[in-house]
């Protein structure tokens, strides 16, 4: 199950992430307008910005569509009692731990459910 929720986080992840571009757009936008000619940015500077950011995120979402792509063959994997399933899954909820407090949560209940004695014979058959 963790890994399922783990799955779909992952995709509202892709689906939200290029809906910051606007608002960092905005922000930028009136960080290039105030009033203090020192500490604004000019036309030139804040197009180097949009396209920088424009772009990181774009690789962001590259490797979340990749990370997506591992939870899914995973869980398949898994479902289907494959080993190595088992194994890229406990890495992932190692991983997840790091991810406080959503991830923490699913990576403790997922490890739990890994290493359960049942599931270690189902993945080992």
């Amino acid at each position: 199950m963790p890994l399922i929720i783990l799955l779909v986080l992952q995709i509202l992840g892709i689906l939200f992430l290029p809906l910051i571009l606007p608002f960092l757009s905005a922000i930028l936008n009136t960080a290039s307008a105030s009033n203090d000619t020192a500490n604004s940015l000019s036309p030139s500077d804040l197009h180097t910005i949009l396209t920088f950011v424009s772009a990181s995120i774009w690789v962001v979402e590259i490797v979340q569509v990749g990370v997506a792509v591992l939870y899914f063959f995973t869980l398949r994997a898994v479902q289907q009692g494959k080993n190595w399933g088992r194994i890229v899954a406990i890495v992932m909820f190692i991983l997840g731990l790091l991810n406080f407090p959503v991830g923490t949560l699913l990576g403790v209940f997922g490890l739990i459910g890994a290493f359960d004695q049942e599931v270690a014979a189902y993945c080992n058959r």
